[in-house]
């Protein structure tokens, strides 16, 4: 576990690759459930419990829609694991600022919102980045085109959630 948490760590210090982790169903289904908790806790704290958990299932099926088709069209579908182990692992590391930020964000306390969106703004693009340097490795690409997709992801994802639940749109 203390070397999953390391690798995952490392991912997101761009010091890890998707590839170095094993193809293995197990360690897939603990990053999705870390990931769907994380997902769960951070958006019921500001949707309520219904909209939370189909806000966090519906995250969890588009980035795994997203990746399978990806690779899938790129004819790599046996990185389809270890991406989506990788992708779902340090959005878990990077679940935990975003959950510390919601819950200071829900209280009202803390700093005020300027400081609050530079922190959001902040860990969005670091998340762009983490995201971007997984999908290269996934892709065998350059890292411009790692970033491409990741912002394809995020715009598609954007577009999904806000269609969904147009609440969303005013947070």
């Amino acid at each position: 576990m203390k070397q999953l948490l390391g690798f995952w760590f490392d991912l997101c210090r761009l010091r890890a690759t998707p590839q170095q982790l094993p193809v293995s169903r197990w360690l897939l289904a603990f990053s999705l459930c870390c990931y769907l908790l994380l997902s769960l806790l951070a958006t019921t704290l500001s949707n309520g419990f219904s909209d939370g958990v189909l806000i966090a299932l519906l995250d969890l099926v588009l980035l795994c829609a997203f990746v399978a088709l990806l690779l899938y069209l790129v004819n790599k579908p046996q990185r389809i694991m270890q991406t989506l182990s990788a992708l779902t692992g340090a959005g878990t590391v990077l679940g935990i600022p975003a959950l510390l930020l919601a819950i200071v964000s829900a209280s009202g306390g803390g700093p005020d919102a300027e400081a609050l969106s530079v922190l959001w703004l902040l860990l969005l693009f670091w998340n762009l980045l983490v995201t971007a340097h997984i999908m290269r490795h996934a892709l065998s690409s350059s890292l411009a085109i790692g970033i491409g997709v990741a912002l394809l992801y995020i715009l598609i994802s954007t577009q999904f959630m806000v269609t969904s639940f147009p609440q969303l749109a005013g947070q």
